[in-house]
């Protein structure tokens, strides 16, 4: 079990530029990610509404894919970034 009265200790990291390029990049990489599934889930969610008429659904779904479609390749041009074109 742990102790929750004893204070944490504090761990000190040290980190070259390099690999804090490659954390930020990473968790940058990941964001865009999230946000490019959440837009597919939205246009996915949009088409499934009958309440909405087609014609709005359709531009504003294909909106979402193309913009999620976009966040992709940017997070993989950042990925290429810190890999140097191999991830």
């Amino acid at each position: 079990m742990v102790d929750t009265t004893t204070p944490a200790r504090e761990v000190a990291f040290t980190y070259t530029p390099a690999e804090l390029n490659r954390l930020i990049s990473r968790e940058l990489c990941g964001r865009l990610h999230e946000l490019g599934m959440s837009l597919m889930s939205n246009a996915a969610f949009l088409l499934a509404n009958d309440a909405v008429p087609t014609a709005a659904k359709r531009d504003r779904a294909r909106v979402y894919l193309d913009v999620a479609a976009q966040l992709r390749l940017l997070a993989l041009a950042e990925l290429d970034g810190i890999a140097g074109g191999a991830r």
